[in-house]
């Protein structure tokens, strides 16, 4: 059996469009026994503005981390990366003090003219390494995460920008539902950069998004996912991938949009998690 911790990200709660529904997340994740959380970088400076100190206490209170910020970017543009530094800076050293120990690191959206060149994908692979080597001189680690609708969107993208990462510097942090909705099959391309895997979303595709797609989605659509075990990704085998080099990191169960009532949505999920794939979570700290 894998040696993993089992988490469930944020994105379920609307947290995108109404940060103060953090809370809600972070407690119903600890009451249905999911070991950490994550969101994104511009929702912890919305609380530390808002509510300044308050995201860690609730975090204590409730017996796990704020795992993870990821961090948006236009990082094929030279003018972004001293910022996109800064910025990782500052939310490195955030993820630390809340216990976490991941900046993830999302390309931005896709332009539509002129195509991305190989010198993209350099200009990219340098920011993010830089990003990189920042984090970990604040005790944490980097990981870079693939997104339908951005740069790193379908197999070819992927793979040519983690052959340029410095996989010292900057991990894989591998998305079963993007990847899908990307056009590429997640389990080929994690098997491939498996020993760069740092860090894992669990997100299931529904069974009709080809359907969806087909009738036109906006990119970045939160739309066409499921909760785990309602779709068609495969993640019985995923397990044997990820044992194959002895992975023994975060497992992160992730519903961008759910139709259910968000806690609803995540027991779902660990019921998969629990019945179906064999994986215990943590006891609930509180009923």
């Amino acid at each position: 059996m894998l040696n993993v911790k089992i988490g469930h990200t944020a994105l379920t709660w609307n947290v995108l469009s109404d940060p103060p529904r953090l809370l809600d997340a972070i407690r119903d994740c600890a009451e249905l026994g999911f070991a950490a959380t994550e969101t994104g970088g511009f929702i912890y400076d919305w609380w530390e503005r808002e509510r300044p100190g308050e995201l860690k206490r609730i975090l204590a209170d409730y017996g796990i981390p704020l795992l993870t910020l990821f961090q948006f970017g236009d990082w094929t543009e030279p003018v972004t990366e001293e910022t996109l530094v800064d910025t990782a800076d500052r939310w490195s050293t955030a993820v630390r003090d809340l216990g976490g120990e991941m900046l993830m690191l999302v390309p931005g959206n896709k332009r539509e003219a002129p195509a991305y060149g190989l010198d993209d994908f350099q200009r990219m692979a340098q920011t993010m390494n830089r990003v990189g080597e920042t984090a970990r001189g604040n005790g944490v680690k980097t990981s870079m995460h693939p997104h339908w609708g951005t740069v790193a969107e379908t197999r070819l993208e992927i793979e040519l920008l983690l052959s340029l990462l410095d996989p010292d510097l900057v991990g894989f942090a591998p998305d079963t539902g993007q990847i899908a909705k990307g056009g590429a099959d997640p389990l080929q391309i994690i098997q491939r950069w498996a020993t760069m895997v740092r860090y894992v979303h669990m997100k299931d595709l529904s069974p009709e998004w080809e359907t969806m797609r087909h009738n036109g989605v906006p990119l970045r659509s939160p739309e066409g996912y499921t909760e785990m075990g309602q779709g068609i990704i495969d993640f019985r085998g995923l397990l044997p991938i990820l044992g194959e080099v002895q992975y023994a990191g975060w497992l992160m169960a992730e519903l961008d949009e759910s139709k259910r009532p968000p806690r609803e949505a995540a027991a779902l999920s660990r019921q998969y998690i629990e019945h179906t794939l064999g994986l215990a979570l943590r006891q609930p700290t509180r009923a």
